[in-house]
């Protein structure tokens, strides 16, 4: 080939490279031109143009004796003519199953809806084997042909019942008890285990061991081996060392029940009656030996709760066995020196005499109240006679006339109880003489108006009902607004009471919004209604912002959102526009240096003003395909925004003059290109 036309297939192949669009698929290198696709994640490693001949023959697709390079298991398949891959062929053509340069998340097994598990494998999927998912049998990844049929190659691990112990041959086929559809086999049928047949068990079952759920003797559900000559290898012997040598048959029977029914307790000289009747053994027995004398002492089974204090006095001198929980007859209180009268007769005996082993009942000391009711009044009414005032069908005082006292209750005053005013204790001589005696901490006015004055406004009725005309003694009227305040939210100090200042800003200086301009609040708002404010009739240049264009148009809320002050607005533009700009803050907050209230879109920019003119495709691009992080110190070389579209093959882009593309390009005609040969 002439070096011409050498030169010409060079510049051809490289204008090819030169047009191809820059996407990932182009930025894989030369291999994207000839491969179908990307492999699946599988053959991910396998993804690149020198490992192509690994799986294609030269010439030629993937090929089956390739494939099984890897996959040696298949092969052998296909050797044998044996399993998933052996039968009818489908060794031939691997591809045909599964294709692959399908890109990374393509499943290069895919098992089709129709796929008959008894027919393609001869293992039908039954019962609970059924609902299983494939990795459940074929957990290792990519391989499905080589499970064995057998109950055991998948639970052998789940064998629960000593095969390794027996050489019984029941055992050895799972399905002679087990199914795919139910795999709990309890209870077996006579047909597939009868335990009372020697050749199967050792050991019959008969009488209420018939009865008996296997699992409470096979633990683990373990058949063998399982010791079951003598009663104590399943049961514990509760009789111990006395009945340690005798067979448990001497006593017990296997036929209807293991426990001894009917004993006749009598027969011990000790009968059971009452409460004692239908007792377990081990309650009083509590060794386990059944047999050994007991004594017949209350104290030997059951605590005294008296600590002695009746003794020698038996217990079954008040207690009877035929009541419940033992308690006690009933007991007139009134043969004792304290007959229980009001009150006292419905305490129950625990409240005076204690519980338990504290309990307190001979020599319990009774002669006056307080020796079991503390003294409200710490000792002021000595002696303690509480009789004077208390009754002991009420021990609360119900009735006491407090007008019989030098302060009469009325109003509010009534009804209240006593420890609103008296301490605890504290029943006399509390001074009463001005409300502050007792309302002091409370009021509002404290030294600021005389103390025993408090009648000139408040009544006892009600003490925040008050008859003062605002108006008429201050000149500053309440209504309608402040009419629900609180004296106090005005007042704050006594010292406020007299000469408060009534204009706005004596109150509300701090709701004042900030950058408010100057004036009287009572010219745009009213106490009423105090937001929206308006203008007074007033321009709104007042503010200094004057409306024009768009924004005279607007409604108030557009800017003044409803609810918050409207001095609060600020004039510069991005407080409202922020998310409007394009720009997003890149040319900074000067708004105006382009834009005009009347037109938003139209701007006063030109880019000739940057020194650089947009020319050719330039003037079609959009601002962000040049100003992608800022509009400042944007460069102007052509190579720094078009290098990456440069075909590096091309010998002019080789040489020095590389950066300099205007010597062959031209902005209003990128391409062709003009090449100073």
């Amino acid at each position: 080939m002439s070096s011409a036309l050498r030169f010409l297939a060079y510049v051809l192949f490289g204008f090819l490279l030169a047009a191809t669009p820059t996407t990932a698929a182009a930025q894989g290198g030369f291999g994207s031109f000839i491969s179908p696709g990307p492999l699946a994640r599988p053959h991910a490693e396998l993804d690149s143009v020198t490992k192509c001949t690994e799986c294609h023959a030269p010439g030629q697709g993937p090929t089956p004796s390739r494939c099984m390079v890897c996959h040696e298991s298949i092969e052998v398949q296909v050797r044998q003519s044996s399993g998933f891959h052996g039968r009818e062929n489908r060794g031939e053509e691997c591809g045909s199953c599964h294709p692959d340069h399908r890109g990374r998340s393509h499943q290069l097994i895919v098992i089709p809806d129709d796929f008959s598990h008894l027919k393609e494998t001869g293992f039908p999927l039954q019962g609970a084997h059924a609902e299983l998912s494939c990795r459940r049998c074929h957990k290792t990844p990519g391989t499905y042909a080589d499970e064995s049929p057998e109950c055991v190659s998948c639970h052998r691990s789940d064998e629960p019942h000593g095969l390794d112990a027996t050489s019984r041959e029941l055992l050895e086929a799972c399905d002679s008890c087990h199914d795919a559809k139910d795999w709990d086999a309890l209870p077996l049928p006579i047909g597939v285990f009868d335990h009372n047949d020697r050749s199967q068990a050792d050991y019959a079952l008969l009488g209420a061991h018939s009865d008996v759920d296997c699992a409470e003797c096979h633990i683990d559900m373990v058949f063998v081996p399982i010791a079951a000559e003598l009663c104590t290898d399943c049961h514990i012997n509760p009789h111990r060392a006395p009945f340690r040598e005798k067979p448990c048959e001497d006593c017990h029977a296997t036929t209807e029940t293991f426990f001894v029914d009917d004993f006749n307790h009598s027969l011990t000289g000790y009968p059971h009656e009452g409460q004692h009747r239908g007792v377990e053994c081990t309650k009083c027995h509590t060794s386990g030996n059944k047999t050994e004398p007991m004594s017949r002492r209350c104290e030997s089974c059951h605590a005294d709760p008296h600590r002695g204090q009746f003794r020698p006095k038996d217990c079954d001198e008040c207690h009877s066995v035929e009541i419940a929980e033992f308690k006690m007859r009933d007991f007139d209180h009134d043969t004792t020196e304290f007959p229980l009268v009001g009150q006292h007769g419905e305490v129950t005996c625990e409240e005076c005499h204690g519980d338990g082993q504290s309990a307190v009942y001979v020599g319990l000391d009774f002669a006056d109240c307080d020796s079991c009711h503390e003294d409200p009044h710490d000792g002021r009414h000595e002696p303690t006679d509480c009789a004077r005032c208390h009754i002991e069908d009420g021990f609360e005082v119900q009735f006491f006339d407090h007008d019989t006292t030098s302060f009469p209750h009325t109003g509010s005053h009534v009804g209240l109880e006593c420890e609103k005013c008296h301490e605890p204790g504290q029943w006399n001589g509390i001074p009463h003489a001005s409300c502050n005696d007792c309302h002091y901490p409370k009021n509002p006015h404290r030294d600021s108006i005389e103390n025993d004055s408090c009648e000139d406004c408040h009544v006892t009725e009600a003490f925040t009902d008050i008859s003062f005309d605002h108006l008429g003694s201050t000149g500053f009227d309440l209504d309608p607004s402040h009419s629900d305040e609180a004296c106090t939210d005005c007042h704050q100090g006594v010292e406020h009471f007299e000469g408060l200042d009534t204009s706005c800003m004596a109150c509300h200086h701090q709701d004042r919004p900030w950058g408010h301009y100057d004036g009287e609040c009572g010219d745009c708002h009213q106490a009423a209604d105090w937001y929206p404010g308006g203008l007074g009739g007033r321009d709104h240049a007042i503010t200094g912002f004057p409306l024009r264009g768009s924004h005279s148009v607007l409604p108030c809320d557009s800017c003044h959102p409803e609810g918050r002050p409207r001095g609060q607005a600020s004039p510069s533009c991005v407080s409202c526009h922020a998310a409007d700009d394009p720009h997003r803050n890149l040319l900074g907050m000067a708004c105006a240096d382009c834009h005009g209230e009347m037109s938003w879109l139209r701007t006063t920019f030109r880019h000739h003003q940057t020194g650089w003119p947009l020319r050719g495709a330039h003037r079609l691009a959009a601002c962000i395909d040049c100003h992608a992080l800022s509009y400042v110190g944007t460069p102007t070389d052509c190579f720094r925004c078009h290098e990456a579209e440069a075909p590096p093959q091309i010998p002019a882009h080789q040489s020095p003059d590389f950066q300099n593309c205007d010597r062959c390009h031209r902005v209003y005609q990128w391409s062709p290109a003009i090449f100073p040969h």
